[in-house]
């Protein structure tokens, strides 16, 4: 390529201008990236250059090429490459496509990354590559390593107090009708039967009524229908769903794929549908299941099956995911996420056992909001963190009764004695329906001629059935919270719950945590890891500014107390 540029009158040196013009290129180069260095000391990526070690990454990730490409494979872009590059694309927040783009014209990220500028860089089809090996192989790895980095530089008190909440993540997919989830579903199921039996599947969509399962192009749209007409269309639909799932082979012969998208029909159908037949099993009307009874975990997109319907109350309805985030008010320190519908208090535990699992210490203390605040979270938390954990929030209050509620009651120490208002006790107890706690049970004669019949049993006649009272075996931890709540220093930790969502504000609006960029669980879960490693590596920045003296920490007067006690870098 050289040759064809050289002009035709230098073309008798042609050999020596070829010879020395790829050291000459790699010269001006490396002169021209060192003067844009010199000159930008402060920018960020040049702090990062020489602050992030990403040794045990490369290492982690070595055997990549090997993988992908055989031994013989002529490695262009290596692993140091890759990871500084893919580090970018989570650092500006593209997608790999801007990404390749930053890479061509931005000098400074080219140089961050480590190529040249006369060398070619990697194209998005390279990058998803590596970061689809990353995501399978090492997934919370570049997480966990920067996270440990910042360790060794700073004590951010991560094992006396951390605060925990979490916030939605929108599905990278559009919700869909039911009509519309059962053809895009029936349409996914089809293909991948034809991917993996083209033979089979040409016989059988032959025989398929192809109108009642798609729609004819020229039908009217769902909107514009009368309520009957929708119906009409909805049983004749789900009619050609059940056509088609009856000609599919049997489990064995089918491909994972295609039993993952019956399974995803099937759910469908039972999670939002109530069916009449005939005595022939012909549908004859379709209904919507009560709200009660409809699936909680329903497919709302046949795009993304994983994502549902995060439910916050009237105006907070998000589709996607559910994101969980424990921190001290610094630094992220476990993230994890789940499918939209799953409940705010159900991955603390796991919120902990990540970073039981990365070697790190354990909280003294978890701070949660009032959603949080049953014995049973108590308990699960107390549980995964082999009791050195405490959780701090505020108490729910009990449910409103008629009667006395279970609080009014007193336990013993042993759990076998339960005593009434009034003072009687009994020790008559089964184990609930439910499995998770005893119903005591008082007689009517310990009943009789109780000053607080009334507020009891709601009747101020003499009593002639036994009075139950179910008592949690989480009652202790429920307990506890309560007797926590009321001391001073609860309500000075409490002062530090605002914090949370100054962390979750920056992951949403400066780290790309708002819009999911994948589809599945999993997937997302690996974004949002990354999306934390930014805003930590972020942080740690404004950390060491304020150490050094070029920044000066903002006063919040909502918050002042505790404030962290930094260590200087070690080494």
């Amino acid at each position: 390529m050289l040759t064809t540029i050289i002009p035709e009158t230098l073309r008798p040196v042609a050999h020596l201008l070829t010879a020395h013009c790829q050291p000459l290129l790699q010269w001006a180069s490396d002169f021209i990236l060192n003067q844009l260095v010199e000159k930008n000391r402060d920018h960020p990526l040049v702090q990062l250059k020489t602050l992030l070690d990403f040794s045990e990454l490369e290492q982690a990730c070595a055997d990549y090429h090997q993988l992908n490409g055989g031994p013989g494979r002529p490695i262009e872009h290596t692993v140091p490459r890759l990871l500084r590059t893919l580090f970018l694309r989570y650092w500006f927040d593209t997608s790999l496509r801007r990404t390749e783009d930053r890479l061509r014209f931005d000098m400074l990220a080219r140089w961050f990354a480590g190529y040249r500028l006369h060398q070619a860089v990697p194209d998005h089809t390279t990058l998803h590559n590596f970061e689809r090996y990353l995501d399978e192989n090492h997934h919370a790895l570049f997480f966990n390593a920067v996270l440990s980095q910042i360790d060794a530089a700073l004590d951010d008190g991560h094992d006396k107090l951390q605060l925990a909440d979490t916030f939605a993540l929108r599905a990278c997919a559009a919700l869909e009708s039911l009509i519309q989830r059962l053809r895009h579903s029936s349409y996914q199921l089809l293909c991948a039967w034809q991917k993996h039996d083209p033979v089979a599947y040409a016989a059988v969509y032959a025989q398929l009524d192809d109108a009642a399962l798609f729609g004819r192009k020229t039908e009217k749209r769902e909107f514009f229908l009368a309520q009957e007409e929708w119906r009409e269309r909805l049983r004749v639909t789900v009619q050609a769903v059940e056509a088609l799932t009856v000609q599919l082979p049997n489990e064995i012969e089918r491909s994972p794929e295609m039993n993952q998208r019956l399974a995803q029909l099937t759910k469908i159908i039972q999670d939002e549908l109530a069916i009449g037949r005939d005595a022939d099993c012909r549908i004859q009307a379709i209904a919507y299941l009560s709200e009660k009874k409809r699936g909680r975990f329903r497919v709302c997109s046949a795009t993304d099956p994983e994502a549902t319907i995060r439910n916050h109350g009237p105006g907070k309805k998000d589709f996607g995911y559910n994101i969980s985030v424990a921190a001290t008010p610094d630094f992220i320190r476990a993230i994890q996420a789940d499918t939209g519908s799953t409940s705010d208090v159900a991955p603390i535990p796991s919120l902990l056992t990540a970073q039981a699992e990365r070697g790190d210490a354990l909280p003294e203390k978890l701070l949660y909001d009032q959603i949080a605040g049953h014995g049973k979270t108590a308990h699960e938390v107390a549980q995964a963190s082999d009791n050195r954990t405490q959780l701090i929030a505020y108490p729910m209050p009990p449910k409103k009764s008629k009667t006395l509620p279970p609080e009014a009651f007193t336990l013993s120490p042993d759990g076998h004695w339960l005593t009434c208002p009034n003072g009687w006790a009994s020790s008559r107890r089964y184990r609930a329906g439910s499995g998770d706690g005893w119903s005591f049970r008082f007689i009517a004669a310990q009943c009789h001629a109780c000053p607080f019949l009334k507020q009891c049993r709601d009747s101020e006649e003499t009593p002639t059935t036994h009075r139950t009272v179910f008592i949690s075996d989480y009652r202790g931890g429920y307990d506890r919270l309560v007797a926590y709540s009321q001391t001073d220093e609860f309500k000075q930790e409490m002062k530090l719950r605002p914090q949370i969502e100054r962390i979750i504000a920056g992951l949403v609006l400066h780290c790309g945590a708002r819009y999911a960029r994948f589809r599945g669980t999993t997937k997302v879960d690996f974004q949002v890891k990354m999306n934390a490693m930014i805003y930590n590596v972020k942080h740690w920045l404004v950390r060491l500014d304020e150490i050094a003296g070029r920044r000066r920490r903002p006063t919040r007067r909502r918050w002042e107390a505790p404030t962290p006690s930094w260590t200087l870098p070690m080494g």
